[in-house]
């Protein structure tokens, strides 16, 4: 069983309990506001799960929003919660992903997950317009992301998160450091992307 089975069959698995709390809600919208996607906007949340941050992205008034998510159980879970016709689903791998150009980008609570970062940049990269934006966000510190992450059950499909920089340092053939919160409520790094052709 190839890593990405393994990885959807793990999360097919913990949708039904998969709720976002209630209490880090005002700390969600604060995400979208130090993202600053821009007002009809199309992006992408990618590692959505069942689509916590889509009430919160939609306040922003994007054009679109396009959610990728491997795990077929979160997205069906999505699709019945989250029927507003701005959101267009893609149930794959990121890296497998048919996106369109879009003007930012968003991984919430997820980004360990994605161990692959080269391959994710280039991907994101092409995807992304010149001078758009990639976030990468968590709702709790650092040392708190990489203390749920140990122990044999799910230290495999978790890269630990390293400080801020050294993070956005995986991108810095594609993406510009623009701002980043590495704290003890608030892991965030805001990248934008190159253009590259002018350069």
């Amino acid at each position: 069983m190839d890593n990405n089975t393994k990885m959807r069959e793990f999360f097919d698995e913990l949708a039904p309990e998969w709720a976002p709390p209630d209490e880090e809600y005002d700390v969600r919208d604060r995400i979208v506001a130090m993202m600053q996607p821009g007002k009809n906007s199309l992006i992408a949340d990618i590692g959505s799960g069942r689509g916590v941050m889509f009430p919160h992205l939609l306040k922003s008034e994007p054009r679109s929003l396009v959610s990728v998510e491997l795990s077929s159980e979160m997205v069906r879970l999505a699709m019945d919660e989250h029927r507003d016709p701005r959101i267009t689903f893609l149930n794959c791998d990121i890296l497998e992903a048919d996106l369109p150009e879009v003007d930012a980008a968003l991984i919430f609570n997820a980004y360990p997950h994605f161990l692959d970062k080269r391959a994710l940049g280039a991907k994101l990269a092409a995807h992304i317009k010149p001078g758009g934006i990639f976030v990468i966000a968590h709702s709790r510190s650092r040392e708190t992301i990489n203390g749920g992450h140990t122990g044999e059950r799910v230290s495999w499909l978790s890269a630990p998160l390293r400080e801020a920089e050294t993070e956005a340092a995986e991108f810095s053939d594609w993406f510009w450091l623009d701002t980043y919160v590495d704290s003890n409520e608030i892991y965030f790094i805001r990248l934008l992307r190159k253009d590259i052709s002018s350069s």
